[in-house]
């Protein structure tokens, strides 16, 4: 199937309800992009999420349902969702995330009583930052009752057979497409400050200890010696103590080149980082796959990445990127100095950037997910 194909209407439209209990971050926009293709695609599709769900104003193409706050009981709102939810009457039912397995879990007790549709899941973060004691057992229940699963990298496969030491029968691995697709077309960008002529290294997503964003400046306090007319972004909501993040850019006095931005931004701004970045950087040094390196991709920019986070599934070292160990300041350093001197490099590595932002596209995973909702309903 083509992709003029996957944007002609389907045959016999499908009734889909999603849902996800977060309201913000990678699963909504993953879910948005997601859903509104399969809306275009004719598919009568609804999102059952918390109340705040940030990508309101952009579903043109599903309805959302905002019922879920985990800090109060919301009864008129889910008096409404349910008569919304009894209209629908769902075929299937796409639960999303593995932050909150246990939620997910209860959800699919209330569902199942109104409904018979099939159910598929997507646990993206099932390493999360979030994870609890209990969440195995509750990840472990969800997943044995689903009829397909979507691993969004071997290695979250792996981890299942593992850690949870479940084997799941039916699932698939698809890889996380450009999370902020959407952009192109909904959102205007915002450029950042930074100055005309400089090389921007872009890092973007939660900073959290396990990003290794403490080595990334030591790295670019080096590079800075070689190449003074670079700008670094670290662009995301912080999770930890950025008190020795500071103390490392005052160091190296590298106050005027480095943005430390320890907040979730806008959409507007995250395309204006994007868009002006030259590279992208992730040097992770524990953790689990990123939505971020997809994004890179779609915007076309080379990624310099550890080999850590599924890393190797989504990047193609010397053709989209550069793969180096964690940890190592000084061979950071260098990957990054290589990508941004090295124009032969850059230019080698676009045709390679444009075939991975179609081959790992929403149009792939909309053609696999359709086939999957197919033959969960016709079984």
């Amino acid at each position: 199937m083509n992709v003029q194909d996957i944007a002609s209407p389907a045959p016999d439209p499908l009734r889909i309800l999603f849902v996800c209990p977060t309201a913000r971050a990678g699963t909504p926009q993953y879910i948005h992009n997601l859903a509104s293709h399969l809306g275009r695609r004719g598919h009568r599709v609804a999102l059952l999420t918390s109340v705040g769900y940030e990508l309101s104003k952009y579903a043109t193409d599903y309805a959302v349902i905002e019922a879920i706050d985990r800090f109060r009981p919301r009864p008129l709102l889910w008096c409404r969702a349910w008569r919304q939810l009894r209209a629908l009457r769902p075929q299937v039912i796409h639960y999303q995330g593995g932050q909150h397995p246990d939620m997910l879990l209860l959800l699919d007790n209330v569902l199942r009583i109104a409904s018979s549709a099939q159910a598929v899941y997507t646990p993206q973060e099932l390493q999360s930052n979030n994870r609890r004691a209990h969440h195995d057992q509750a990840c472990k229940r969800l997943l044995g009752r689903m009829q397909h699963v979507f691993f969004n990298s071997a290695e979250n496969r792996e981890f299942v057979r593992q850690d949870l030491h479940l084997d799941v029968e039916h699932s698939s691995v698809v890889p996380v497409p450009d999370l902020l697709d959407f952009m192109r077309s909904d959102v205007r960008p915002e450029a950042p400050a930074v100055p005309a002529g400089r090389a921007l290294i872009l890092c973007f997503g939660l900073i959290e200890p396990r990003k290794g964003i403490g080595t990334l400046l030591e790295a670019f306090g080096r590079l800075r010696q070689t190449r003074p007319d670079t700008h670094l972004a670290v662009v995301g909501k912080p999770l930890m103590d950025l008190a020795p993040l500071r103390d490392c850019i005052a160091r190296h006095g590298m106050q005027d080149h480095v943005d430390l931005v320890a907040e979730y931004v806008s959409f507007e701004r995250m395309a204006g980082y994007f868009e002006r970045a030259d590279t992208v950087v992730l040097p992770y040094e524990a953790g689990w796959n990123s939505g971020v390196i997809p994004v890179a991709l779609g915007y076309g920019k080379p990624v310099v990445a550890t080999t850590i986070a599924s890393a190797a599934e989504a990047v193609a070292h010397e053709r989209t990127g550069l793969l180096i160990p964690p940890a190592d300041p000084q061979v950071l350093c260098d990957a990054l100095l290589r990508v941004i001197d090295d124009r032969a490099l850059r230019e080698r590595m676009q045709p390679f950037l444009r075939q991975a932002a179609i081959d790992q596209g929403w149009d792939p995973l909309v053609q696999t997910t359709e086939a999957v909702y197919r033959r969960v309903t016709s079984a």
